[in-house]
């Protein structure tokens, strides 16, 4: 059974093209983290990730230590 899912998150201060790397290395240090996907221009990254290696507040950790602030996107 696979517990893979896709979450939204709002990241606050990514500004640049270094950002994006930055963002992205720290989720995909993660296990369970399949694929990022960094929206600049939203100020979003998509991440698929299995929800019982890397559920949400795992993810928000890793960007909160990497320095940036986020929280899932209401639907």
């Amino acid at each position: 059974m696979s517990n893979e899912r896709s979450t939204v998150l709002e990241v606050q201060g990514m500004t640049c093209p270094s950002c994006i790397r930055h963002v992205s290395s720290a989720l995909t240090e993660l296990d369970g983290v399949g694929a990022v996907e960094v929206k600049l221009r939203d100020g979003v990254v998509v991440v698929k990730h299995d929800a019982t290696q890397a559920p949400i507040d795992q993810l928000i950790a890793a960007l909160d230590e990497a320095g940036y602030a986020s929280k899932p996107r209401e639907v």
